[in-house]
């Protein structure tokens, strides 16, 4: 018996909800399906192994994840995804998670079932994408991309503004209105897991970028300080409301430029410094 083509492993980002549905879904189409017929199925002692993975009291192992597969009924490429889910949800380093996410980004059926992930990720794991849609959009541009080069600091290649203005297209970010750019609010959601990933890089590029910078930059054109701050715990939920309040404030006040003619990054870091 095969899983019900409605249950596509692509369709997921996180493997134990995938194993929840196809359970429930196989075992509603045929009633002799049981925890203990896929254990058989897949060559596992313990009768309950799926349930507790499903449960999230055990994790996949490589060998496990063969005989899953097999159980599963999944192909090679269905294997080889499901593979690098697993490892991706069970991943303790964010590097580890990042590598196991691009490998399930090339798979040609998540990309047909998620357009928009591959392209989101790109755009969060480049610093210069935002910068390139503010200037697109300026009177200056005109379709001319040296004059976008010689804007952008530091620099970055011809190929890599093409691409910047492709990913924003894709992601309706950018729109061509009377032969030039405008910029279009595009409400963008994904799985936690896939926008955990994408953010998590995209803050560690502007912190790597900052640290670049700093000393490139004249004091004169920017602002660095650093606080050390003793607080009591029930305080760190204000702090960080105080912080969001800040950066709102903030985006008023730049929002009335009609004509901005700087682009600049603005980072804000609060971490705790003991456990």
């Amino acid at each position: 018996m095969h899983k019900p083509p409605s249950i596509s492993v692509f369709s997921y980002t996180n493997y134990r909800e995938f194993l929840k549905d196809w359970y429930q879904a196989t075992k509603s189409s045929r009633a002799s399906m049981s925890f203990r017929t896929f254990s058989e199925r897949g060559g596992f002692k313990s009768t309950n192994i799926l349930k507790f993975v499903m449960e999230g009291k055990r994790n996949l192992t490589e060998d496990s994840i063969v005989k899953f597969a097999t159980a599963l009924k999944l192909n090679k490429q269905e294997s080889d995804f499901f593979r690098n889910l697993v490892y991706m949800n069970q991943a303790e380093s964010h590097d580890a998670r990042d590598n196991h996410y691009k490998k399930m980004l090339q798979s040609k059926k998540y990309g047909n079932l998620k357009p928009i992930e591959k392209n989101q990720y790109e755009f969060y794991s480049a610093w210069y994408h935002p910068v390139v849609r503010e200037l697109v959009c300026q009177d200056e541009y005109k379709g001319n991309i040296a004059w976008l080069l010689s804007r952008i600091h530091p620099s970055i290649t011809e190929t890599q503004a093409l691409k910047s203005i492709e990913v924003l297209e894709n992601l309706g970010f950018i729109r061509k209105k009377d032969g030039k750019y405008e910029q279009h609010e595009t409400l963008i959601t994904t799985g936690p897991e896939s926008a955990s990933i994408a953010l998590h890089n995209y803050h560690q590029n502007m912190l790597t970028l900052a640290k670049e910078l700093l000393p490139l930059v004249p004091a004169a054109k920017r602002d660095v300080s650093a606080l050390t701050l003793g607080v009591a715990s029930h305080k760190i939920p204000e702090l960080k409301k105080k912080i969001r309040e800040f950066r709102e404030d903030i985006l008023k006040f730049v929002s009335q430029d009609n004509k901005a003619d700087e682009i600049v990054a603005l980072t804000l870091q609060l971490f705790p410094l003991t456990k």
